[in-house]
C-alpha cells in the first residue's frame, strides 16, 4: 500500500446508511490514516469546523436538507477540505457541472464514482491526489497565498533566479522522446522552488513578462545548443505570453539569435495559450505569420479551454495542437471527455497538425490515446518536469519500460 495514501484524512458524506457503511468499509480497506463519516451536510460541516480540515471529502449530491452541491460550496468557502470526490449515479452532464463548480471554488476535483464505490477506482483517485500534492511540495504550503510585488520580481529576474525545468514529450507509438516543454521555476533563496502560479500573474500585469520571456528563451536556446553539441536535435517548446506577441520585432530578434547559435528555427516551438489569444490582433497576427514564415513551430496550448478555438485554428498557422489535461486526464472514465479528445485529434490531423496530449497520468490513459491515434504525450506517467541534467537518467529508465503493451480495452462503463 502506498504510504502516501495511508497518511490521508478523509470524510465520507452519505445519507443512506447501507451505502455509507459500504463506502466506509471500502475506504478502510486502503488503511487511510484518518477516516470519518457523516449522514448529512450539516453534520459534516459541523464536524469539520470543530475538528479541522481534511484532505479529501467523498460526497453524494442528492440528499435531504442541504444537498451535496450546496455542501461543496460551503466546503470551499470555509476551506474545510483540499480535494473532493463526487459520489453519484446521476447524469454525467450534471456531475461535470458540479465538478466544474467545485474547481471554480478552488477545490481540487479528483473525479467521480458511481455507487457502490470501487476500491480500484478509489485507489487511482487517491494516488492522483498524492501525486498532485507531491508536485505542489516543490514550494512550501505557506507559499500558496504569497504575493510578490513588481520590485521583488524585477530583482529576481536581474539575479537570474528563474530557471527552466524540462518535461519530455514522447511519441505514443514508440515511446521515443522527440522534444521537451520548458517550464519556468523560481529558485527563491528563502522559499525554495516556486511554480509559475506564484509569479506569472503579477509579471503579466506589471509588464515584466516580456523581459522574463526573453530570458527564458535565451535559456532554452542555450540548452538546445548544448544538446546539439551532444549530437541531439531535441526541440524545445516554450510558453509565450500574448503580451510579447505584439512586439513585431520578436521574429527578427529570434532569427538573429538562432543564426548566431547555428540553431535551426524548427527546434524552437512557441506555445501560445488558446484561452488568452489574442491581445492586439493586427500586431500579433503579423508576429505569428512572420515566425511561421521563417520556420518556427507554433503550438496552440490548452486547446478547447477558451471561447474561440475554431477561429484561432483558422486564422493562425499552428503546426501542433495540445489537448488540455482537463479532457485527457478523465477520458478513460468519461465518454464526453473521450469524445472531445477523439474529435480534437481528428480535427488536428485533418489540418495537418501534430497532436500532443497533456496530463497523461496513467497507463490506461496512455493506451487510450494510442488507440485514438494521438501523436505525442506528456504527463506524470511519462515524466515530471526536471532540470536538463536529469533527463539522460530518466530517459534510460523510461526506455527500459518499453514496449508498453497493456491489455485492452481500457474503457470502462461510463454510463
Amino acid at each position: 500500500m502506498d504510504s502516501n495514501i495511508t497518511s490521508l484524512s478523509i470524510l465520507i458524506l452519505e445519507d443512506h446508511p447501507f451505502q455509507r457503511m459500504v463506502a466506509e468499509q471500502t475506504v478502510s480497506g486502503l488503511n487511510v490514516n484518518s477516516l470519518h463519516t457523516a449522514r448529512s451536510s450539516a453534520q459534516a460541516l459541523q464536524f469539520l469546523q470543530n475538528k479541522g480540515a481534511v484532505d479529501i471529502v467523498i460526497c453524494g449530491l442528492n440528499m435531504p436538507g442541504m444537498d451535496g452541491i450546496q455542501f461543496i460550496r460551503h466546503l470551499a468557502e470555509k476551506k474545510l477540505a483540499r480535494g473532493v470526490v463526487v459520489l453519484s449515479a446521476m447524469a454525467a452532464s450534471l456531475v461535470r457541472t458540479v465538478e466544474d463548480m467545485a474547481q471554480a471554488h478552488g477545490l481540487m476535483v479528483l473525479g467521480h464514482m458511481s455507487k457502490p464505490i470501487s476500491r480500484t477506482r478509489l485507489r487511482e483517485l487517491l494516488e492522483f491526489y498524492c501525486s498532485e500534492q507531491a508536485r505542489s511540495r516543490t514550494c512550501p504550503i505557506s507559499s500558496r497565498d504569497l504575493i510578490f510585488d513588481e520590485k521583488e520580481l524585477g530583482k529576481a529576474i536581474e539575479a537570474n533566479q528563474f530557471v527552466l525545468y524540462y518535461q519530455p514529450k514522447v511519441l505514443l507509438k514508440s515511446g521515443q522522446m522527440i522534444s521537451v516543454e520548458a517550464l519556468t521555476r523560481w529558485h527563491h533563496p528563502e522559499l525554495g522552488v516556486l511554480s509559475p502560479v506564484h509569479f506569472i500573474p503579477m509579471m503579466e500585469t506589471s509588464g515584466l513578462i516580456a523581459t522574463m520571456t526573453t530570458k527564458m528563451i535565451d535559456l532554452a536556446l542555450d540548452q538546445i545548443r548544448i544538446w546539439r553539441e551532444q549530437e541531439r536535435n531535441l526541440a524545445v517548446g516554450i510558453n509565450v505570453s500574448p503580451a510579447i506577441l505584439t512586439n513585431t520585432h520578436l521574429p527578427d530578434m529570434l532569427i538573429q539569435k538562432m543564426r548566431d547559435m547555428n540553431i535551426p528555427p524548427e527546434l524552437l516551438n512557441l506555445e501560445i495559450t488558446e484561452s488568452s489569444l489574442i491581445q492586439n490582433a493586427s500586431l500579433s497576427l503579423e508576429t505569428l505569420a512572420r515566425l511561421k514564415l521563417h520556420g518556427f513551430s507554433l503550438s496552440i496550448d490548452d486547446f478547447g479551454t477558451g471561447y474561440s478555438s475554431m477561429q484561432q485554428l483558422n486564422r493562425i498557422p499552428f503546426s501542433e495542437l495540445k489537448i488540455d489535461r482537463s479532457f485527457v486526464s478523465n477520458a478513460c472514465n468519461d465518454k464526453n471527455h473521450k469524445a472531445i479528445v477523439e474529435a480534437n485529434i481528428s480535427l488536428a490531423h485533418k489540418l495537418n497538425m501534430q497532436t500532443v496530449a497533456e496530463g497523461v497520468e496513467t497507463l490506461e490513459g496512455w493506451q487510450l490515446l494510442n488507440e485514438l491515434n494521438c501523436d505525442q504525450a506528456q504527463g506524470y506517467f511519462i515524466a515530471r518536469p526536471m532540470p536538463a541534467n536529469e533527463i539522460p537518467q530518466w530517459e534510460q529508465q523510461w526506455l527500459a519500460r518499453q514496449p508498453i503493451t497493456p491489455p485492452k480495452p481500457c474503457i470502462r462503463d461510463m454510463n
